[in-house]
């Protein structure tokens, strides 16, 4: 026989006990939503600092469950103790806190130190994790035994009512994880969302707490100013919101013109002035004092750079010159494809320097970063009012089907970020397979990779490896790793050219991250170091050259080497990617790259 629902002052009527199991089911509902919002929000706190590898997912998603497990297991053991509802409306509340104040304000600086102190990838965001969200994990997660335990000892039962609790949290994750993935993330910055969620893991402490106390014979006066204070620290969560917000981090020297977090990227554009003259390439130009240069960065990682206020489309960031090289091999490109947007400026520069081209399309997954390239980027200058340049937003493998096969001159693979965002379905065998069916033939295949020409024995990581995988990829055939596949290779020749500084050598720091450029062809004969050289000397000569990019000859004569490749004993290691094994995140450690040295680039 089921006991009456008891209270303080006697037995409670079954309407009472339905407004203070409504509270109970509001505080576990409330704390299951809030805990997978942080979880999804998490992510991109981490991201800045150690990517999106699959290192990183699985440290969130495990600490997040083990930290659970723990909070079950504890919540269960204090709520044998003395179970009441202030004590639970406290520990959510310390969540709250914890979220809006640790997590909001001082995640991101947390995030950078792990990662300057730990290099290994895979330990590295597993700390990180730790330290920011276990602790509001755990306490989220002693809600549910805890409101088990106080239904049954302030209005009896326990079996239905456990199933029928356990099942909202659920369900409250479930709307979490949505409501934050497709509601709060696309229109709200992450450290706002943080500051949200923490805030209205406070208020709803205060309100569950006054219904189930005013169900339950009124609120005493310890109650009375619990709510009070628990009310106060919400007031005060959601005035830091308003006067303190999180800005994002702008290098000295640099003022900031454009910040917003969309679904992919934290995206900042900041702009500085040249103070001394600086000479740029050997076929560049000399940057005098009072000279602008503006910087694009998703998750505080530089991607590229103009001069904002020059006519002659030059990069600041010199690694996209080397992506004019596949030029020495179609030296009158007509159509062209852009997989990575970034600042527009590869496209820009190909409108603009090549007479010859008709049409550009750019392959980009980020509505948001088209945006910043016509509004910062210059890419809203057309000439003649005709538009060469078409944007197509959505991951590249689908967008690709909607273009002409067989129509390119040159295909320029750009979307690999510095950051660690390696979208590894992007480097596989099969999708190569699928870029090289959109070449015209004589068509050229240029990829930018961030990688190390060579592994340093005495280093844990190998940062060569990727470089090795992609190369050996591009030369592949299916029968190099399916039984019975066709043995056509994919290109027949691939060219290496790493970028350095000018004036510096290939061969020194050879461990170190840059950005390598791959050039694949398909034709028969394989081109010489002297006549890569010959070809980038006769496009650069007379009075009105074919190619007028900065550097170009410097980096046709310096860049290339095949010796990197043909003597490297590593290269016969690694595997060739493919979409069903492809482990990228164990060839690349995630680099903040210095932001002068990546300029110098």
């Amino acid at each position: 026989m089921a006991t009456e629902p008891q209270a303080a002052g006697g037995p409670v009527d079954k309407q009472a006990a339905r407004r203070a199991a409504l509270a109970l089911y509001l505080i576990v509902f409330s704390s299951g939503a809030i805990l997978m919002g942080v979880e999804i929000a998490g992510s991109r706190i981490l991201a800045p600092s150690f990517g999106t590898t699959i290192y990183v997912w699985g440290s969130l998603i495990g600490l997040f469950m083990g930290a659970m497990a723990s909070g079950y297991y504890v919540g269960g053991k204090l709520s044998d103790v003395k179970p009441s509802f202030p004590a639970m409306a406290t520990i959510v509340s310390l969540a709250g806190v914890y979220v809006f104040t640790i997590i909001a304000y001082f995640g991101t600086w947390m995030c950078t130190g792990v990662a300057r102190s730990i290099a290994d990838p895979a330990i590295s965001p597993l700390v990180a994790c730790t330290l920011l969200f276990f602790v509001p994990s755990f306490l989220m997660a002693m809600v549910s035994p805890y409101a088990i335990k106080l239904h049954a000892t302030s209005l009896a039962g326990v079996g239905g009512v456990a199933g029928k609790l356990y099942a909202l949290s659920t369900f409250g994750s479930i709307v979490g994880t949505l409501g934050t993935a497709f509601i709060l993330i696309p229109y709200m910055e992450v450290s706002t969302t943080m500051q949200l969620l923490g805030v209205l893991l406070v208020l709803v402490a205060v309100v569950s707490l006054v219904m189930f106390r005013s169900a339950l014979g009124g609120l005493k006066g310890e109650d009375r100013h619990g709510a009070a204070m628990l009310a106060l620290i919400a007031l005060a969560g959601i005035e830091g919101m308003i006067l303190f917000p999180v800005v994002p981090t702008v290098e000295a020297g640099e003022r900031l013109l454009h910040y917003e977090e969309s679904v992919y990227h934290d995206i900042g554009i900041t702009e500085e002035v040249i103070n001394e003259g600086r000479f740029q390439g050997e076929n560049g130009m000399l940057l005098g004092p009072d000279t602008a240069q503006r910087w694009l960065k998703f998750n505080e990682n530089l991607e590229s750079g103009i001069y904002p206020f020059m006519d002659r489309y030059e990069n600041a960031v010199t690694y996209t010159d080397v992506l004019h090289l596949p030029v020495i091999w179609n030296p009158k490109p007509k159509r062209l494809m852009v997989v990575g947007g970034g600042g527009g400026v590869v496209p820009i520069q190909y409108r603009a320097k090549y007479p010859s081209i008709e049409q550009i399309d750019v392959l980009e997954i980020d509505d948001r970063v088209e945006y910043v390239a016509k509004e910062f980027f210059r890419l809203k200058l057309e000439e003649g009012g005709k538009q060469k340049i078409h944007f197509h937003i959505g991951d590249a493998r689908m967008r690709l089907t909607e273009l002409e096969k067989g129509s390119y001159d040159v295909i320029v693979l750009d979307a690999y970020s510095s950051g660690g965002q390696i979208p590894f379905h992007l480097m596989t065998w099969e999708f190569l397979r699928d870029v090289r069916e959109y070449l015209a033939p004589g068509g050229v295949l240029a990829s930018n990779l961030i990688a190390a020409v060579a592994n340093a024995p005495e280093m844990s990581d190998r940062p060569a490896d990727l470089l090795f995988a992609e190369h050996k990829t591009m030369l592949a055939a299916q029968a190099d790793f399916k039984k019975g596949g066709d043995s056509e290779r994919l290109f027949n020749h691939a060219y290496v050219f790493p970028k350095v500084g000018y004036n510096r050598s290939i061969r020194n720091n050879e461990a170190d991250y840059r950005n390598v450029i791959l050039i694949a062809t398909r034709e028969e004969k394989r081109l010489t170091y002297d006549e890569i050289v010959k070809r980038a000397e006769d496009l650069t000569k007379g009075e009105d050259p074919a190619v007028k990019i900065g550097g170009f000859v410097w980096h046709a004569k310096n860049l290339f080497d095949d010796k990197l490749i043909r003597d490297n004993q590593d290269y016969e290691k690694v595997m060739i990617l493919r979409d069903n094994f492809a482990p990228v995140e164990t060839m690349y450690r995630p680099v903040k790259k210095d932001e002068v040295t990546r300029r110098d680039q």
